[in-house]
């Protein structure tokens, strides 16, 4: 396994978040491989049941950064629109939305849909 990501998506109903889980098949050190993504949206009891899962899979890549120094890029092929689809790799594991320019977007509206690295220890590594 390549690795385990959770956090955000700006794609909530209203003010109900969108949480996701992004797991990416392949060894360290692989610059390829297939994925599988998970949103669940929140939603209060109240207004429609509970939450409701979507699930994706297609193909990840991971490319040099547009400029020397610059982290690398992780595409997820295949995403809706709604959902962000490429991130910037920080050398602390941590994936950031990029700008269109496939730098790391990090203003404030932006570094709240980063995506933490769930240690290989844990025991919901690699789970959906």
């Amino acid at each position: 396994m390549f690795g385990d990501w959770r956090g955000r998506q700006p794609t909530g109903e209203g003010i109900n978040p969108s949480f996701v889980d992004i797991i990416l098949y392949g060894r360290p050190g692989d610059t390829q491989g297939q994925y599988d993504f998970k949103a669940t949206i929140t939603d209060p009891i109240l207004v429609s049941g509970g939450n409701h899962t979507l699930e994706w899979g297609d193909r990840w890549t991971l490319t040099g950064g547009p400029a020397p120094g610059a982290p690398p890029v992780l595409h997820l092929h295949d995403l809706p629109n709604s959902q962000i689809s490429t991130y910037a790799l920080m050398s602390n594991g941590i994936l950031i939305p990029t700008t269109s320019a496939r730098v790391p977007d990090t203003s404030p509206g932006s570094l709240r849909y980063g995506l933490a690295p769930v240690p290989r220890e844990s025991r919901s590594f690699g789970k959906l």
